[in-house]
């Protein structure tokens, strides 16, 4: 019966998770197709334009907590059955989305000089490229949270799908755009770095239109919409706050801090640092695509109180998402010579990225189960808990940070950091967890556990 149960959670996860897998793949290509060819560019380009892109999703990441809670909501709500508490969560995300785009706009129009100048440092051609991309691209930040609302209404349905086609054809879009507008062909101006930015607006504006169009067709309009958005926009930033508290705290710590750190070391080494982060981002799409299935189905199974069938289903998405990350990583090792070559032709950023690229694999072998187990843990309602350890770990960890970096080698005390964070959380994630099924055990019979377990 177990082997049963085994089989049918490694189904119902793979049918939820493959096609955000290819979905996802192909919007990294976005962004891979990009530094492409302005890696042929030059490096200040390459560099300038790899900081402001991450800082662009390190502030959608953070700000897109909000589609996050709209997804366990909504998950919780499909489990009970409620088609219009679902519709009206979705409406005041909506809500939430369009105002904080708005306030990113105004942002990066006024202080784009400060930010780029002040807290990177950049300067030169550096500054210019940077500053070219952040105005073009400055509504991406709009329509990014967008699509997240959308992601998170489709899968709550399970349509997955759906994602990925639009997904794979806006890719192709931002390709073509890429090579006709970066390097002028076809009678257009040779744009470089602006080409890049309108290529990747253009395409991701068809996403959040054609994902629109199919959200339409489904909605209902119900008349109690405008008495209930408002309080329910307040509810989830209410509880999207940890999810936000949590992703300032990694995201400053292991974005900004960090890249801000490599960047003072030199720009050959941040270019370096971020080219072969950006490869193992890709390798690592699993395990985030992985763990949304887990937010998704063990909100699900909470709705319907299933709670035995949560620690089955956080085992099989750490065994997964990790064999991927192994696999995949052991390429990258093999032909860390040649894989950086694809993205850019200039030999020190090349033979940079190459001697980075076993470290930071080494780094990253515990940042799979400790994602799936994150995720599975908000599922659980446990954001504050997530919130706390990370804020108690990351302290822990950016004092190692700190001593080896002004006292040994700069670059690896990083890779140190990442590893002991990865590892840590992963422990403690899993004694919460291991907590939370107890209790909630505690309440049915064995006999009713285990006719919840055996059901699918």
């Amino acid at each position: 019966m177990f082997t049963c149960l085994k089989n049918q959670q490694i189904k119902e996860l793979n049918k939820f998770a493959i096609p955000l897998i290819i979905q996802n793949i192909a919007g990294m290509l976005i962004g891979l197709v990009d530094e492409m060819f302005i890696g042929r560019i030059s490096t200040e380009a390459y560099g300038a334009i790899g900081i402001m892109v991450s800082l662009m999703n390190l502030l959608a990441g953070i700000f897109g907590n909000i589609a996050v809670t709209f997804n366990i909501e909504g998950a919780k709500k499909r489990g009970e059955d409620d088609t219009e508490g679902i519709d009206i969560y979705f409406m005041s995300t909506i809500f939430m989305d369009i105002l904080i785009g708005a306030i990113y706009i105004v942002i990066i129009v006024i202080f784009s000089d400060q930010i780029l100048g002040g807290l990177y440092g950049l300067s030169g051609d550096a500054l210019r490229c940077a500053k070219i991309y952040a105005l073009i691209t400055c509504p991406y930040m709009l329509f990014q949270l967008i699509i997240f609302t959308f992601n998170s209404f489709f899968k709550i349905y399970k349509r997955t799908r759906s994602l990925m086609w639009i997904s794979t054809v806006a890719t192709l879009i931002n390709v073509v755009l890429d090579y006709l507008l970066v390097f002028g062909k076809l009678g257009l101006p040779r744009l470089e770095t602006a080409g890049a930015a309108l290529a990747t607006i253009i395409s991701v504006l068809f996403n959040v239109i054609a994902l629109g169009l199919m959200i339409k067709k489904d909605k209902k309009t119900h008349t109690s919409f405008s008495k209930k958005c408002f309080r329910s926009s307040m509810y989830l930033l209410k509880e999207s706050l940890p999810l936000v508290g949590e992703e300032l705290l990694e995201g400053s710590v292991f974005v900004v801090i960090i890249n801000a750190l490599i960047s003072n070391i030199g720009i050959t080494e941040i270019s370096s640092y971020l080219l072969v982060k950006y490869i193992l981002d890709i390798i690592l799409i699993s395990m985030y695509m992985y763990g949304s299935a887990e937010l998704t189905l063990v909100s699900e199974k909470i709705g319907q109180n299933q709670f035995c069938k949560i620690k089955g289903l956080a085992g099989m998405g750490i065994l997964i998402s990790t064999l991927i990350f192994l696999i995949f990583s052991i390429i990258f090792i093999v032909f860390r010579d040649r894989i950086p070559q694809l993205i850019s032709n200039e030999m020190d950023l090349i033979v940079g990225a190459s001697n980075l690229v076993i470290p930071m694999v080494l780094m990253n072998l515990f940042n799979p189960a400790q994602t799936i187990l994150k995720y599975v843990l908000l599922a659980c309602g446990k954001a504050k808990t997530v919130l706390y350890f990370t804020a108690l770990i990351n302290a822990v960890v950016l004092e190692v940070v700190a001593i080896i970096y002004f006292n040994g080698p700069k670059i690896y005390s990083v890779f140190i950091g990442l590893f002991i964070n990865y590892f840590a959380l992963s422990v403690i994630y899993a004694v919460c967890i291991k907590n939370f099924i107890q209790k909630k055990n505690e309440s049915l019979s064995p006999q009713e556990c285990l006719v919840e377990s055996s059901k699918i």
